[in-house]
């Protein structure tokens, strides 16, 4: 199962044919530590024909992948090509366990030739480092024959997966017959990976607790639309949908898994129905212990401003407290736009209350604070640069010990300075996110205690008048 993709690159050509060829990614297993030296030597391997006994998985088409970049370039130079992109990365990704490294490696070789052995430079590098090999190829824009551009158009990638296809197909390798359709954003595709919540797995989670609390589908319909979902079961629809309040489009549920076709969800909630749950007619109590504090939280003084803001949006999102298992599916539909957004919004609470900033004012100067040291350690680093060319020996190690030092800290403070950034931008969206979300809240309340009250007037008995009657 090969996927393949192709885009474009612009400004520099030495960025992605490095990302490429990076020997940490492209090492054989079989070689050591001590055979991963210099770019150079590691390239004298690439050109072997044995692919076996290649160091370093790389190989280059109609160029020499030690001086690639160059090659690339005088060709550019050759018909003076001036043009924004500079070349095309693409890669090749293999299903897990599926193909060896010499395999992965062979299959990229012949798909680059196939695709532009005939007119332009590529380099093909196969990296190992994850848990699905995959290969990586960098095309130079311009053909070395004609001079012409390399077109990446719906055609062309077309065609790369065509080739890529008949090539896994040769070497009995499984294919995608039926691809999906538009593939996910690369941050949605890591949340999922990393389980964080974010609009699809907090959907599936409301879809699985309404199944497990329904007998029909009305009862289904009905617990979505207290999670704040809306589905449409029509039976002339092919395929059900369901949308939250904040969405600009409904979702297909059947993208949401396997378990989540027409068929599957029907076949769910019927099994219900045959399920008997028993529970016990009284539940031991656990013992409490109960501590006695002297003293009083009424004159506590309460933490306000800023970080009495993020604070109390990290308890409502369920970052705080730590530990406690939140469902998600049963969030305010403003708070779901941010579950993906939680690590920012975390660290920019930490960094309030470890600075203990409240207003807007102490962000500002905590800000302008940072941005001066930024400015004083760059002018330091740049003398030290200076010296560091002039020195060697232990006052050269030195000088360079102290710029790694310095580089380090440009390196928090700058992280520090992006989070401030980040409050000014977000803190007065939270705000009002939070009097919508109470506003709610409030409404919601008062729905409940209408219904309650409702409940028990219409289940209140007439005493009089059956006494009366009598």
């Amino acid at each position: 199962m090969a996927v393949c993709e192709i885009w474009d690159v612009k400004g520099r050509l030495d960025h992605p044919i490095d990302y490429a060829k990076n020997p940490v990614k492209t090492a054989n297993p079989d070689y050591t530590d001590s055979d991963l030296q210099a770019m150079g030597d590691v390239m004298k391997y690439a050109t072997n024909g044995d692919k076996t006994e290649r160091q370093f998985f790389v190989t280059g088409i109609n160029c020499d992948p030690t001086t690639a970049r160059d090659e690339m370039m005088i060709t550019k130079a050759q018909f003076q090509d001036e043009s924004e992109i500079v070349c095309y990365h693409a890669f090749q990704s293999f299903k897990h366990g599926e193909v060896t490294p010499e395999q992965a490696h062979e299959v990229g070789v012949k798909l680059a030739e196939k695709m532009w052995g005939d007119r332009f430079q590529a380099i093909v590098a196969t990296h190992l480092n994850t848990d699905c090999l995959h290969n990586h190829f960098v095309v130079n824009a311009i053909s070395f024959m004609d001079g012409k551009h390399y077109h990446d158009n719906k055609k062309n990638l077309r065609l790369l997966r065509q080739r890529s296809d008949e090539l896994c197909r040769e070497y009995e390798l499984s294919v995608i017959e039926h691809p999906s359709g538009r593939k996910k954003p690369y941050a949605l595709c890591q949340a999922e990976k990393n389980g964080l919540p974010c609009r699809d797995n907090v959907a599936r989670q409301a879809v699985d607790e309404a199944i497990s609390k329904s007998f029909t589908l009305k009862d289904f319909d009905r617990q979505l639309a207290e999670m704040g979902y809306r589905i449409n079961y029509n039976p002339n629809r092919k395929y059900w949908t369901i949308i939250c309040k904040g969405w600009q489009r409904p979702k297909r549920l059947y993208k949401l898994g396997e378990d989540y076709t027409n068929e599957r969800i029907i076949e769910r909630i019927r099994e219900n129905s045959y399920v008997v749950k028993f529970t016990a007619f009284a539940e031991p109590q656990k013992q409490v212990k109960v501590y006695r504090v002297k003293g009083s939280l009424k004159k506590a003084k309460k933490i306000g401003g800023l970080r009495g803001l993020y604070l109390h949006y990290c308890y409502k999102l369920g970052i705080l407290p730590k530990g406690k298992k939140q469902n998600y599916a049963r969030l305010h539909y403003l708070l779901k736009d941010d579950l993906m957004k939680m690590d920012a919004i975390a660290s920019e609470t930490k960094l309030l209350c470890r600075r203990h900033i409240d207003t807007a004012e102490q962000l500002l100067e905590y800000k302008g604070s940072l941005e001066t040291e930024i400015q004083e350690l760059t002018e330091q680093r740049k003398g030290l640069y200076s010296q560091s060319r002039k020195l060697s020996g232990e006052d050269g190690e030195a000088v360079k010990a102290r710029i790694s030092e310095i580089t380090g800290r440009l390196k928090t403070i700058r992280k520090e300075v992006r989070l401030c950034e980040g409050i000014e931008a977000r803190s007065d969206a939270i705000k009002e996110k939070i009097n919508v979300v109470r506003a709610d809240e409030k409404k919601e309340k008062r729905k409940e205690q209408m219904k309650d009250e409702y409940r028990r007037r219409s289940g209140r008995t007439n005493r009089s008048n059956e006494l009366g009657g009598i």
